[in-house]
C-alpha cells in the first residue's frame, strides 16, 4: 500500500489527505455532536433570558405607575430592576425602546445563539412578545 502511494505523483499525494478532511468533519458532525443536549441548553438559556425580561417588565410597570412613562435609558433601568428580582449577569440587554404607552426590549444570553424579544403591546408588558 505504501509503495503504491509513493509511486503516485506529488499532487495525488497531497490531495489524498485533503480529501479526508471533509470526511472527518462529516463524521464528527453526524456522530459526535449531541444535538439534543445543545437544544436543551439553548432552551434553558432562553428561559433565563425570558426571566430577566420578565424582571424588566415588572420594573417598567412600577416605573410607569410612578412616572407615567416607561424607561428607555439602560442605566436607569438597571437601577430600577433590583427590586424586581435582579438581572442575570449572563443576559445582555441588546436594545430597549420605550415610548409613552409601550416598550420593547431585546436580550440574549451570552451562550445562546437566539435573541428573545419582549413587547408590551402584546396585551400587557408582562407578556412575552
Amino acid at each position: 500500500m505504501a509503495g503504491i502511494l509513493l509511486d503516485q505523483k506529488i499532487w495525488k499525494r497531497v490531495l489524498l489527505p485533503l480529501a479526508a478532511v471533509p470526511l472527518a468533519a462529516w463524521g464528527y458532525v453526524h456522530f459526535m455532536v449531541d444535538y439534543t443536549n445543545l437544544k436543551n441548553k439553548t432552551f434553558t438559556y432562553n428561559a433565563m433570558t425570558e426571566s430577566t425580561l420578565a424582571n424588566i417588565a415588572e420594573a417598567q410597570d412600577r416605573y410607569k405607575s410612578e412616572q407615567s412613562t416607561y424607561i428607555g435609558d439602560l442605566r436607569k433601568l438597571y437601577s430600577h430592576i433590583g427590586g424586581a428580582g435582579g438581572m442575570n449577569e449572563c443576559v445582555k440587554i441588546l436594545n430597549v425602546q420605550a415610548g409613552f404607552d409601550h416598550w420593547r426590549a431585546e436580550a440574549r444570553h451570552v451562550s445562546s445563539p437566539d435573541t428573545v424579544t419582549w413587547d408590551s403591546r402584546s396585551g400587557t408588558s408582562l407578556k412575552k412578545g
